[in-house]
């Protein structure tokens, strides 16, 4: 039999390549994941679906669905549960842009929107930032089927105010509008900055996970928010038991304890202002961040991230996110924020140069 090939465009496709855990947990700063261990409830909540494992998830995990549309004050039909909110990227593609429709990003982009448009056959624009932030006028120029705004970007970790995205809304020649708020809760004020709003009236979609500030990225789970109607389309593609038992228990148990997330988003922005503070004693240019992660400008990335590797640390180089002569450091924990306190460079040996996309 002859080798199978793959379709033609598949071979281009450039694969996402993760962040690399170190040999610690703490020294592990690569893949903007909680300092925090799951609270208590979820574990129980976890422990008590046992029992039910031979049996399918709820397909649609009502029970979770029911709980976010209380907590947005929208529909349960106006929520769609993936597993993780990549997952869910690759859907609103396939569906609203797969077969030689166009995707727009904002460059550089968060590799998945990239990837899961290239797998469809769908074609890319881009849109360089400005000052680090979305360039929202330009794009709301550019022709396409759906537009993707990372909102806080990653990974620069910069935002665009709410009224600038509401503008673009309004006005993007894009058909459909994606609001990507993976890092929302860990803004100054996330009630403020969020466009649910947007998609309270099925004006936009907006993507939240709970791999950030709940700290399930192990479990993937993710959700969308957005008009009954392109729920109900998008639901005709999803696969029906994407998201286990265990992860929407997790899910309902996490959102419910509010004392745990608000302690994991009260000392995960009090330690980026310690880790952007360090940074800058440094010597770095720190782009200002509004994320669980800082991006820091310097020359010679390679070597860096070599000497914080040699020290049991794992940051992400720059280059592998569209933005070379950088590293993105996820804020640690504090025991992370003592390693990396010794394992950098002092100020005069690290040589930083200015340059913005």
């Amino acid at each position: 039999m002859s080798a199978v090939e793959p379709r033609p465009w598949i071979n281009a496709i450039a694969p996402y390549v993760p962040g690399q855990p170190a040999a610690t947990r703490d020294g592990s700063m690569a893949s903007n994941e909680s300092t925090f261990p799951v609270s208590r409830r979820v574990a129980d909540a976890v422990n008590a679906v046992l029992d039910g494992v031979s049996e399918y998830p709820d397909p649609l995990a009502n029970g979770l669905r029911e709980a976010l549309a209380a907590l947005h004050d929208v529909d349960p039909d106006q929520i769609l549960v993936g597993n993780g909110s990549d997952e869910l990227v690759y859907l609103l593609v396939l569906t609203y842009a797969g077969h030689g429709g166009r995707v727009l990003c904002a460059k550089p982009s968060y590799r998945i929107d990239e990837v899961s448009a290239a797998v469809v056959g769908a074609d890319v624009a881009y849109v360089p930032l400005v000052d680090w932030r979305h360039d929202l006028v330009a794009m709301a120029t550019v022709p396409a089927d759906v537009a993707f705004v990372v909102n806080p970007h990653n990974p620069t970790g910069t935002t665009c105010a709410p009224d600038e995205i509401a503008s673009f809304v309004d006005t993007a020649r894009a058909r459909l509008s994606v609001v990507d708020e993976a890092y929302i809760d860990f803004a100054d004020i996330p009630e403020e900055a969020t466009a649910i709003p947007l998609a309270r009236r099925g004006d936009a979609v907006v993507l939240r996970t709970f791999s950030k500030v709940f700290g399930l990225a192990g479990a993937r789970v993710g959700y969308l928010v957005g008009s009954a109607d392109l729920v109900a389309t998008l639901r005709k593609v999803r696969a029906p038991f994407s998201v286990s038992s265990f992860a929407q228990a997790a899910a309902v148990a996490g959102l419910a304890d509010r004392d745990h997330y608000h302690r994991a988003r009260t000392e995960t922005v009090a330690r980026r202002a310690e880790l952007v503070r360090l940074l800058v004693d440094r010597g770095f240019e720190v782009v200002p961040s509004q994320a669980n992660f800082v991006l820091a400008r310097c020359e010679g990335e390679a070597a860096l991230v070599a000497h914080l590797a040699a020290s049991g640390i794992s940051v992400r180089p720059g280059s592998a996110l569209g933005v070379p002569g950088a590293i993105r450091v996820s804020v640690p924990s504090a025991e992370g924020l003592r390693l990396l306190a010794g394992a950098l460079p002092d100020a005069d040996q690290v040589p930083t140069r200015r340059r913005t996309p």
